[in-house]
């Protein structure tokens, strides 16, 4: 009895084993193809992405399509847009009078150096320093003429516009309030455009983080005026 009933343990053991086996190979081969699709999925998001835009652009200009799908160039992007939001991050929290104090000491080195520590920039406008070195450095940018730079910067926040934000519907009473909505979309995008180019006209240096404030300082400015036009707009329907 005592041989049967180690024979019949080692049968279990063995048994157990191979169940185990074959449920890890299973589960492996399962995570690998989880992740496998994970990051195929997120590969494919980003050629969707730069394809899209790529298209919003002009097919016509070899040059410009080949800035625009560059890595510099969404790199200079990301940058840029994390600059923005942070300036208006705190700059939503200044009064109206410091706020309007702000945009009268922009040519003001001492005083531009000074905000920029209180908002804690350093590190975006460092990244968005050495991004726009890189743009111009590694892709075809300083060949566009000023024209075509500015067109490469609108077409860019047209289509990025348009994955952001869906135009208002029509009211039934009162008139329709889709134009407003057109023309403040339009002065985001100018505003924009105007923004990406004062950035790459900004000297390297170690003046250039007041010339980003500026940029970054202006573009603020510019789609808060937007956002009154709008809300005026509105109210006259």
């Amino acid at each position: 009895m005592s041989a049967r009933r180690k024979k019949n343990a080692l049968f279990y053991a063995i048994a157990l084993a191979c169940s185990l086996t074959a449920i890890f190979i299973t589960y492996s081969c399962s995570t690998d193809e989880y992740y496998t699709d994970e990051t195929q999925m997120a590969e494919n998001g980003i050629a969707k992405t730069r394809g899209f835009s790529s298209r919003m652009l002009n097919n016509e200009n070899t040059l410009i399509d080949s800035i625009a799908s560059s890595d510099e160039f969404w790199e200079f992007e990301m940058s840029s847009e994390l600059l923005a939001d942070k300036f208006h991050e705190y700059t939503s929290t200044l009064s109206e009078e410091e706020y309007d104090k702000l945009m009268e000491n922009l040519n003001d080195d001492d005083y531009m150096e000074d905000f920029a520590r209180k908002a804690n920039l350093q590190d975006e406008l460092q990244q968005m320093a050495k991004a726009k070195e890189k743009l111009i450095q590694h892709t075809g940018f300083l060949r566009l003429s000023e024209d075509e730079r500015i067109q490469l910067f609108i077409l860019y926040a047209e289509s990025n516009e348009l994955t952001k934000v869906k135009l208002l519907k029509t009211r039934e009473e009162g008139g329709g309030t889709s134009n407003c909505e057109e023309q403040k979309q339009a002065a985001y995008t100018q505003a924009k455009a105007d923004y990406d180019n004062a950035v790459t006209n900004c000297q390297s240096g170690s003046m250039s983080s007041g010339c980003l404030i500026q940029a970054a300082a202006k573009y603020d400015r510019a789609k808060d005026i937007a956002n009154k036009k709008y809300k005026e707009c509105i109210a006259n329907k």
